[in-house]
């Protein structure tokens, strides 16, 4: 799954394969900046009122993750989640607590959901004339399978989470009789021949503006204020995965890619 900057719920259970979650922001500053946000403490309900509470200096993190050990981005006490391990590392790196923080991440993905580049934000109430050193000893802290690729300064209107654009979903189909063992972690597995021409033309009846309430978990009231959205593109693309053994295609043996453009 990518997701440009934004809210990204990825459905990853025991039916469906792993997705991939990337995110980008809308705007950020190679300058520090003095800001106002709200104390959350990250653990947002979609109806956050974004009051000005906090003064300090925003910073923007861009993070990748495999995603196959943890319950998703939300903190939880147990089990451990993205946000729990980033804030134990946060904490230390900064020797701030973690409700002064006031972690927030672009979204919200499931258990087992990856990331290439989830954007996250947070303060401090100080000033850092190098970023390098931070960004050294919070990777020095997060375990190898989580890993900050970007930290920057962003302007105070800048949000992690409300300055989404758009999202985008990458769901991969391991489409073989055997499944590909160094594939178990990020493909659905289907043994039965797949038709990429017919879905593609299935595909094109999801593009559009559609209202999602019937998707929607009531049982959770999550207070979703907007269930109508716009899918800007549902590509399915077949790949032809190398032999282990050498260079040549074998046979029955393809990903498909299912990306597909939202907001």
């Amino acid at each position: 799954m990518t997701c440009y900057g934004g809210v990204a719920a990825a459905a990853a259970h025991p039916s469906l394969p792993p997705t991939t979650l990337t995110t980008l922001p809308s705007s950020s500053s190679n300058t520090s900046v003095r800001v106002r946000d709200v104390g959350s403490g990250g653990a947002e309900h979609p109806n956050t009122v974004l009051n000005p509470t906090v003064d300090g200096f925003k910073w923007r993190l861009l993070i990748s993750y495999d995603g196959t050990h943890y319950k998703g981005w939300q903190f939880q006490q147990t089990p451990p989640t993205i946000q729990c391990i980033l804030e134990k590392a946060l904490t230390r790196a900064t020797k701030l607590e973690r409700k002064d923080l006031h972690l927030v991440g672009a979204s919200r993905t499931d258990g087992g959901v990856h990331a290439w580049g989830q954007v996250a934000h947070f303060v401090t109430p100080f000033n850092y004339d190098s970023l390098d050193s931070i960004h050294a000893a919070l990777n020095g802290l997060l375990p190898p399978d989580i890993r900050v690729r970007e930290i920057s300064a962003v302007v105070p209107e800048f949000h992690a989470r409300f300055s989404a654009k758009g999202k985008t979903y990458h769901y991969k189909i391991f489409n073989d009789a055997v499944m590909d063992p160094f594939q178990r972690l990020y493909a659905y597995h289907v043994t039965h021949k797949l038709n990429a021409a017919v879905m593609r033309e299935a595909a094109n009846h999801f593009i559009g503006t559609r209202d999602f309430s019937a998707f929607v978990n009531s049982s959770r009231n999550d207070g979703v204020p907007n269930p109508v959205k716009t899918i800007f593109r549902f590509d399915i693309i077949k790949m032809v995965i190398k032999s282990h053994n050498d260079l040549a295609p074998k046979d029955g043996l393809v990903s498909l890619i299912c990306p597909f453009d939202c907001r």
